[in-house]
């Protein structure tokens, strides 16, 4: 093979590893849509629409992200935590983010585990406070839409109390349970999706999670390859996923939060849609 036909190899090469990394390692705000069913009781919350947000760690995703969250037209916003990183001092990126994202619905908000481990959180609190966002800390409010309610629950991350200790995990049970109502949509916000049984356990109707990041890195066919929590092959990162009557959603996330690269794992805005059941 001469020069020229050396040339032209490796520039195909090249423009395939250009083209393969470039759809690795995707930026773009993509919208997932989802359609939960009601619980018996509830239908009266039919065509309730729910943005969910989680893990923005500061990063630049305006105007993007009002922009999609207007088009999908919510009745609230819900956030589960890590909107900044641990090591931040300056939460102008995240507070200028949730003043815009209140202009398009109501927010509630609770924090993970960066927020915990931020020798500076009680400023962003006070910050997201005064710009409105109702803050959920071990704590429940009633919103009312049209003749139903809604329970929106939030606890904090499992973080808080340390997270490997198992006695952690079993108070979220007793946790939810009292936060729970009889009457009305029970949905918990916590940031931790690996507790899934825990808030199943707990009786709650939906969870929103975030914390996964969708596996930082999700291989075409294999899937996510790794999670904090779950270590190799995780499998609560993403999506939905039910457990007796609780479904939980699970947010990709915002930002990042890591030195590693997310690959073939976009940030997302999640969108969900309830709906009674036909019969």
């Amino acid at each position: 093979m001469g020069k020229k036909g050396c040339a032209v190899k490796w520039l195909a090469v090249g423009t395939v590893a250009l083209a393969g990394a470039v759809w690795a390692w995707r930026t773009r705000l993509e919208t997932t849509h989802y359609t939960l069913f009601l619980p018996r009781g509830e239908e009266d919350l039919d065509g309730l629409r729910i943005a969910h947000l989680s893990d923005l760690h500061s990063a630049p995703v305006l105007p993007a992200l009002v922009r999609q969250l207007e088009e999908a037209r919510p009745d609230l916003i819900v956030v589960t935590g890590d909107w900044v990183n641990r090591e931040d001092r300056d939460f102008s990126v995240a507070l200028d983010t949730m003043q815009a994202v209140l202009k398009v619905a109501p927010v509630y908000y609770v924090p993970g585990n960066h927020e915990i481990d931020n020798p500076e959180y009680l400023t962003l609190r006070e910050g997201l406070k005064e710009l409105g966002v109702h803050i959920l800390e071990d704590s429940s409010t009633v919103v009312l839409w049209g003749k139903s309610l809604i329970n929106l629950i939030g606890v904090w991350d499992v973080r808080k109390d340390g997270e490997r200790k198992k006695s952690s995990r079993e108070k979220m049970v007793s946790k939810v349970q009292k936060l729970c109502r009889p009457q009305g949509l029970n949905i918990l916000l916590s940031h931790r999706p690996s507790l899934l049984p825990y808030y199943a356990q707990g009786g709650v109707d939906v969870v929103f999670c975030g914390h996964a990041h969708g596996g930082q890195v999700r291989m075409p066919v294999l899937g996510p390859l790794y999670s904090t929590d779950e270590g190799a092959m995780p499998i609560y990162t993403s999506g939905v996923h039910i457990q007796g009557k609780t479904a939980m959603v699970i947010s990709r996330g915002l930002g990042n939060g890591t030195p590693a690269p997310r690959l073939w794992n976009g940030p997302e805005l999640v969108v969900v849609t309830f709906h009674k059941r036909s019969s």
